[in-house]
């Protein structure tokens, strides 16, 4: 067989969306530089977010002696729904300011902002004076944090690097995401262990301070021209309806809420509660259940942006939500340690497909001089709701115990995104 034969009987033997092993080429998103800039600052942010997440909950379980922290299913939703909370109030105004101002400002604001609430709480607990409502207000500080810098955050992306690497650029912004849930969850665990909790908040202070030189050389471009001459409130109006009228993004956004409520919600606030009282695991060791979680995300999400193309995205998307369903279910079931580290693992995979698909499918379909409020309603759905889901979690454990709640929420989010699969076929499709 000549040459020319076998390249062209070799041609179709792989084809364009099955997957590849990372290349130079999955990582092409970094060429631009102010990405990389906000890659370095979000790579911080999340960094501490991921700690922050676990140490609150924990400061709650274990409770402080000088402070009386109260204990239990309760206090830990309590605290959850502090941490996010101010989603729900905070994240779609800074969406409208997203698409008027400068957003390298607000993004910097927001960092600064956090810096001071973390060696805040890291010195009221050295000095021992923390007590339930100190512990609940800086919680919420952390969340407005949150709330501000992740949708701008978000918002910049498309507008610093080209189209056709949005999807390995939203990956690699997941992947800081899923790299600081290992080693911040992590290290938070250890921290608290060697230093005690206040320690380990002053050194997420030290971290958050690091990470926001990266933003002093960043320049983005302004979202559009003349956003003075427009009423906010009729920016707001706008991106709400073009939201509620593209029936792919609705859709999207009332999964990402769906998901809030009964996954996010219960992972937040039962996983370390479980971790403790139903296997009986320490800080370090519960701790280490996030880890397994980002290690699946960071491999899935790796292997996404290494694909030349992938078809049917939303199908894709759907399917992850089911396997998360399935996740909760077995982690509210298992006896043992070792089972829902491997399940938390796998789900974590799953999860690596969740998030980078629902936003690139957001994000994709979005025109850029609405990105900034279309990224604040996505955030509101995914972060504001997920409070009302720790909530939840936290009241409805404390009555029927940690482990049947997140069964429970688990096999309704299967149900859903089953129903979802079988009813909206445009939705399987969109890309």
């Amino acid at each position: 067989m000549t040459e020319q034969a076998r390249g062209a009987a070799g041609a179709p033997a792989r084809p364009a969306s099955r997957p590849s092993l990372p290349t130079l080429e999955t990582f092409s998103a970094f060429k631009s530089r102010p990405f990389t800039y906000l890659w370095i600052n979000t790579m911080s942010f999340a960094l501490v977010q991921a700690t922050q997440r676990f140490a609150f909950v924990w400061l709650v379980i274990e409770g402080v002696e000088r402070g009386g922290l109260g204990l239990g299913a309760g206090a830990t939703g309590m605290v959850a729904f502090a941490l996010g909370v101010p989603v729900l109030f905070v994240t779609i105004p800074a969406g409208v300011l997203a698409d008027r101002m400068d957003r390298r400002t607000l993004v910097l604001g927001s960092q600064l902002v956090a810096v001071g609430v973390t060696f805040a709480a890291g010195v009221i607990l050295l000095a021992g004076e923390m007590t339930t409502v100190i512990a609940m207000l800086l919680a919420a500080g952390v969340g407005a944090t949150i709330a501000v810098g992740l949708p701008v955050r978000n918002a910049i992306v498309p507008t610093v690097v080209e189209r056709d690497t949005l999807l390995k650029a939203i990956v690699m912004m997941s992947m800081a995401m899923n790299v600081s849930q290992i080693v911040g969850a992590g290290l938070g665990g250890l921290a608290i262990a060697i230093w005690g909790i206040g320690g380990a908040f002053v050194a997420q202070g030290v971290v958050l301070l690091i990470g926001t030189l990266a933003l002093v050389p960043l320049r983005v471009p302004r979202a559009r021209e003349a956003a003075e001459h427009r009423a906010p409130m009729q920016d707001l109006l706008d991106g709400l309806r073009f939201v509620w009228r593209h029936q792919g993004i609705r859709t999207l956004i009332l999964l990402l809420a769906g998901s809030g409520i009964f996954m996010i919600g219960p992972f937040t606030s039962l996983l370390p509660l479980i971790a403790k009282e139903e296997l009986g695991r320490e800080a370090l060791q519960s701790s280490l259940l996030f880890v397994f979680m980002g290690l699946g995300m960071t491999i899935s999400s790796l292997g996404l942006a290494s694909l030349p193309d992938l078809k049917n995205k939303g199908g894709w998307f759907i399917g992850s939500l089911m396997m998360g369903g399935f996740t909760l279910v077995v982690i509210g079931l298992s006896p043992w340690y070792a089972l829902t580290a491997t399940v938390m693992f796998t789900g974590g995979m799953a999860g690596g497909f969740f998030m980078n698909l629902n936003q690139t499918l957001v994000q994709a379909n979005s025109p850029h001089e609405m990105m900034g409020r279309v990224v604040g309603i996505h955030t509101l759905a995914f972060q504001g709701i997920g409070p009302f889901g720790g909530l939840l979690a936290g009241l409805l454990a404390a009555q029927m115990g940690a482990p049947l709640w997140m069964a429970i929420s688990g096999a309704v989010l299967f149900c859903l995104a089953s129903m979802t699969l079988a009813t909206q076929p445009s939705l399987r499709k969109m890309s």
